[in-house]
This record gives C-alpha cells, structure tokens and sequence, in this order.
C-alpha cells in the first residue's frame, strides 16, 4: 500500500505515513499532531477557558453593575451559558479551545471525518477520566502507541490531526 501523499510504501495497519506524517484514511483531514502540541493544547485548555470566562465576566459585569446588582448576576449567568455554549460548539467541530488555538483536531479514525458531538463527549469526558487514573498511564500509552492513541482516543475510535 502506498501513501496517496508522498506515494512510499506503508504498512497496511497505519493510520499515518511514516515518511510524510499524513493521515492515510483521508490526507485533507491533515497530518499526525506531534505529542507535545496535543499535551500542550490540553494543559492550556481550563487556562483558555478561565481567561475568555473572566473577561467576558468582567466586561458584561461591570456593564450591568450601572443597571444593579441583580443585573450584574444576571450578566454573570449569561456568560457561563455563553462559555460553555462556545465549548460545546467547539467539541461538536471536534475541537477543544487548545486545539483550535494550535490548529489541531479530532477526527474519526477509520474515515477522517468530524467525530459528532457524543463521541467527542465520549472522548473528552469519559476517556480522558478513564486516561488519567493509574498515575495518567492513558496519556503516556500515545507515546508508545504505533498511531499515537491514548486511551480516551481509543475508547471514542479517534486520532488527533494537524489541521491543514
């Protein structure tokens, strides 16, 4: 079997070229996402989160404040909706905020298509809590893992692309 890429010989049960890093199911999805961006989209996730949320909070909070306390709650509430309704979108697009930022993405592992909204639930919620019990060995396995999978990308039948 040949990459449709770079068109050197690749072994029939790899998802990515070992020579041009592409993803053989479907190479407009993108190339192999390197370990260390995918660590360092996921560590600056919450921070990601954490900053969009106190901004957002700061700028509408002060607004309302003019307009009394009850209208300073009420803004507060309406961007936590907001965020999370921007997170959930994200996931949807297989995405995280990391990701995005970086350009990364999650796909399907057999066609390379966007996952749909459960299975990144799937993946984000329940694989990455089942990824980090005993001591995070579920990350770790990406390192020796021929495709680069953690548990949570095995548990949802997902690979992490470098986006074009």
């Amino acid at each position: 079997m040949n990459c449709t890429s770079c068109n050197k010989e690749v072994v029939a049960d790899k998802l990515f070229c070992p020579w041009c890093e592409a993803f053989i199911p479907n190479p407009q999805a993108g190339k192999k996402a390197g370990l260390f961006r995918r660590w360092f989209a996921t560590a600056i996730d919450p921070i990601l989160a954490m900053i969009i949320y106190l901004i957002l909070a700061g700028i509408l909070g002060g607004m309302a404040g003019a307009f009394g306390e009850n209208a300073r709650i009420w803004a507060i509430v309406i961007v936590t909706i907001a965020d999370g309704i921007f997170f959930l979108w994200l996931l949807s697009k297989g995405m995280t905020p990391g990701k995005w930022l970086l350009g990364e993405q999650v796909v399907e592992k057999l066609s390379g298509n966007y996952p749909g909204f459960w299975r990144m639930i799937l993946r984000e919620i329940i694989g990455k809590f089942v990824s980090g019990l005993f001591l995070g060995l579920g990350y770790f396995a990406a390192i020796w893992d021929k495709d680069s999978q953690a548990w949570h990308d095995k548990i949802a039948g997902t690979v992490v692309v470098q986006r074009r």
